[in-house]
């Protein structure tokens, strides 16, 4: 196990804080989106069987 200490608390390690924070989002949106997706068509393709 390995122990990070960030040591840069000015300007610029703040905003690579906050990228990686829209990145994250960004990257559960994709998942969310495409998750969202597969249940829709499985719902669909659930309604076109009945």
């Amino acid at each position: 196990m390995a122990i990070v200490v960030e040591t840069d608390l000015g300007r610029h390690g703040a905003r690579r804080a906050t990228g990686s924070l829209m990145s994250q989002f960004r990257h559960a949106a994709g998942i969310c989106t495409v998750a969202g997706s597969f249940a829709f068509l499985f719902a669909l393709v659930i309604g076109l069987i009945q």
